[in-house]
């Protein structure tokens, strides 16, 4: 299926709103019960929100969605899901619904987008981090509870993305005229870990490689490595840095952070 033949736009039916409950479970693995359901969609919709899907044949195979919020005074968005159909993953179709989002936004004169994500998703981060432009200033423990699914019931650790749409970098990027934000393994900088974190204008903060399958493969050590990735990553927020990048090496992904 060519990148062409997808359509972007608003979801329109309720038929249409249904069908993001077998999304969300392909997607996520979910159970019936801890999918978001349609009507709470169409509500948050027509509340001010955004629900917009990728369409392949007229129907529907990934969507974005997001519930109106306020921030500093200002009308702003809370990107809350996107979901893609496991075998059109991998295709540019997570961009292009959140570019959409960002134009549609932009039309309202709404210049800031939050949302939160699994550190440890690796296609996420280069996602958020390398494709949007969008930053990463903070993570919030176990924001849900336990979730089963694809996260094996471990806590839901989640960073706190600020996509700014106004941004010069998030408009490049926009155009696919950004330069990437993935380097190459470098010796120079110095990595975070939880009993030596280095104070340097740049640190590295290495994530395990693997995820979400080693949730279920190796549950203690994704455990384990949770909690230190947390420590180490709120103490990097507290001291002023913020995620601008990724590294990838031998010994496996990493966070760039920048002292702001």
């Amino acid at each position: 299926m060519s990148k062409e033949s997808i359509v972007i736009r608003e979801l329109r039916t309720p038929e249409e709103f249904r069908a993001t409950e077998e999304i969300s479970k392909a997607a996520w693995r979910f159970s019936d019960r801890a999918v978001p359901p349609a009507a709470d969609l169409v509500a948050a919709t027509r509340a001010g929100g955004l629900t917009a899907g990728a369409f392949a044949r007229k129907q529907l195979v990934a969507f974005v969605h997001s519930i109106p919020r306020v921030n500093l005074g200002q009308p702003a968005q809370h990107s809350h899901l996107l979901a893609v159909q496991p075998s059109l993953q991998g295709l540019g179709i997570s961009a292009r619904l959140k570019f959409f989002q960002r134009s549609w936004c932009l039309e309202r004169r709404i210049r800031l987008v939050t949302w939160t994500y699994d550190p440890f998703l690796l296609r996420n981060a280069r996602l958020n981090v390398g494709r949007l432009r969008a930053t990463v200033r903070g993570l919030v423990p176990n924001l849900y509870g336990p979730l089963g699914g694809i996260y094996g019931g471990l806590p839901t650790d989640r960073f706190e993305v600020t996509w700014r749409l106004d941004d010069p970098i998030v408009e490049l990027a926009a155009r696919g005229e950004a330069l990437p934000t993935h380097a190459p393994e470098d010796d120079q900088v110095p990595v975070a870990r939880p009993l030596s974190i280095p104070d340097a204008p740049r640190v590295a903060l290495p994530f395990p490689a693997g995820a979400p399958g080693i949730y279920r493969t190796d549950p203690a050590g994704s455990l384990r490595a949770r909690k230190a990735f947390g420590k180490v990553a709120r103490t990097l927020f507290d001291r002023g840095y913020e995620v601008t990048g990724l590294m990838m090496g031998e010994a496996g992904p990493a966070y760039l952070l920048d002292r702001r």
